[in-house]
């Protein structure tokens, strides 16, 4: 009996699974373009025209561009703030801090209802929860608990978040799926016990809570997030980002 799933697939959907495995290695950088169809075709012992399938799929998901006479490149991912940003109140002139980001654990859960009807799946089906944790000036600054369908994504793993730097560049970089931000809600809330043990806070104080519903490029849920925000010194910014939707 057959086994490996690759054999399953089409065989441009196995040239596609190649080349996302290359690009997640690091073999091209966005600067660099990749070699020609021509080239890729020969290497991999498959037409011209497998080659440029795959190709287009993967300019379509966004992992790939193309600029006219240089030839295909890999895009930048999304950074998982999107166009969001922790900013000093009032101050909307000045280019926001760069957030470092602290991976604490990527572990499979069952979806409850919110976050199941959110991504269209059924109350119960397991998902990957990615908690990571965000400094600024090395003073934590925010929690986020990223919720991911186990089923889309199957294989998803701690040490590809910290290689890629991010959940959305995972997604894009292994999975082929680059995402935009589908829809944001903020409010205040009390913070959660477990939730200020780790922002290092007190339980029940008042902090910024941001929902946030992401979609693939072809418009299906992939991700459900839940970020605290520590605003006590700082605004969570908003406006490029609402402004792009």
């Amino acid at each position: 009996m057959n086994t490996n799933p690759l054999r399953r697939q089409p065989l441009y959907a196995q040239i596609k699974s190649r080349l996302l495995l290359r690009i997640g290695a690091g073999e091209w950088s966005s600067t660099e373009p990749l070699p020609s169809e021509w080239e890729l075709a020969s290497e991999m012992a498959v037409s011209q025209g497998t080659v440029r399938k795959a190709l287009n799929d993967l300019v379509a998901a966004g992992v790939l561009f193309r600029q006219q006479g240089r030839g295909t490149f890999v895009a930048d991912p999304v950074d998982d703030w999107g166009r969001a940003a922790l900013v000093f109140p009032g101050d909307f002139e000045g280019k926001p801090e760069p957030l470092a980001q602290e991976l604490l654990s990527c572990s499979r859960v069952h979806a409850g209802e919110d976050v199941a009807r959110a991504l269209q799946i059924r109350r119960g089906a397991p998902l990957f929860r990615v908690r990571l944790l965000w400094r600024q000036r090395s003073q934590v600054a925010a929690l986020d608990d990223a919720y991911l369908p186990e089923e889309a994504f199957e294989g998803m793993d701690a040490r590809w978040i910290r290689q890629s730097g991010g959940v959305y560049a995972t997604l894009q970089r292994r999975f082929g799926v680059r995402v935009r931000i589908g829809s944001e809600q903020m409010q205040a809330a009390s913070l959660p016990r477990e939730e200020a043990g780790m922002l290092g806070a007190m339980a029940e104080q008042p902090v910024l809570v941001v929902l946030r519903l992401t979609h693939s490029m072809d418009g299906m849920p992939v991700e459900w997030r839940q970020r605290f925000c520590l605003t006590g010194k700082s605004a969570y910014s908003c406006g490029a980002l609402c402004a792009a939707v």
